[in-house]
């Protein structure tokens, strides 16, 4: 049986087959990826990923075409598991195939981005956090645009970030496989409120809040990317921070 993920809402759904809608936020099978394969497809042969959907097949040879979006072979890469030998001719035959292998390997943390609208709260689990400089000390996020947590921050302008630690992997499935517009995520959650009115989760490793930057909001595709100055934060917990891969590794 594999784990499907919803790549807008972040739902999953367990089976053979794909769901025909999200029960969540409604979007067709095109929109999910197998989030975890079973280890009987993982040991059945060469693992194949999708360039246009991240769907991952398992087989000597890449499928006909994608049982998610459609595209054909062609737009398959081969996900290398063995260790490649570096040499200039590698170099030069490397392309936009190959970097999606590549791009795989990087490092994300798990965050909870919360925000506010009208005196209501949202928030969502994320992995695209960055810090871009430090003085003044400024941050990135990336968001789906179909995440309430996205209208709340288009709206307010403000959010803030609490940081995990490897003992809250309960969180991302709360904040990240369900939507804010169906779920009280914040039912039997300790909380408190920031002083630009966003909910910090009370046992965190840390937190930061942060107020976006009108003119740097740019649109990129299905996501938006917002910088944002850093306004105010702390540490809470001396205790490791939870990755995205320490996360899979565990589930």
């Amino acid at each position: 049986m594999n784990k499907w993920r919803c790549s807008v809402c972040g739902y999953i759904h367990e089976g053979k087959e794909l769901p025909e809608k999200c029960p969540i936020c409604g979007v067709g099978p095109e929109e999910f990826t197998v989030e975890i394969e079973t280890p009987a497809l993982k040991q059945a042969g060469k693992r194949w990923k999708c360039t246009v959907c991240d769907y991952v097949h398992t087989g000597d040879m890449p499928p006909d075409k994608c049982p998610v979006c459609g595209v054909g072979s062609e737009l398959f890469v081969l996900l290398l598991d063995e260790v490649l030998e570096l040499t200039t001719e590698a170099v030069l035959a490397a392309g936009l195939d190959t970097a999606n292998s590549a791009v795989d390997k990087i490092s994300y943390g798990l965050y909870i981005i919360t925000s506010v609208k009208d005196n209501k709260f949202n928030g969502q689990c994320c992995n695209t956090l960055l810090q871009l400089t430090s003085n003044p000390l400024r941050v990135s996020v990336c968001l789906n645009k179909n995440n309430l947590t996205h209208e709340y921050l288009m709206d307010s302008g403000v959010f803030a970030v609490s940081m995990l630690t490897t003992s809250q992997s309960e969180a991302v499935s709360r904040f990240g496989y369900q939507s804010g517009r169906t779920t009280d995520k914040f039912a039997g959650v300790e909380y408190i409120s920031g002083k630009n009115g966003c909910p910090i989760l009370k046992n965190c490793l840390a937190y930061i809040e942060a107020s976006v930057l009108p003119d740097k909001i740019v649109d990129v595709g299905t996501h938006t990317l917002f910088v944002a100055d850093v306004t105010a934060g702390r540490m809470v917990a001396n205790q490791e921070a939870l990755t995205y891969s320490f996360y899979r590794s565990i589930k």
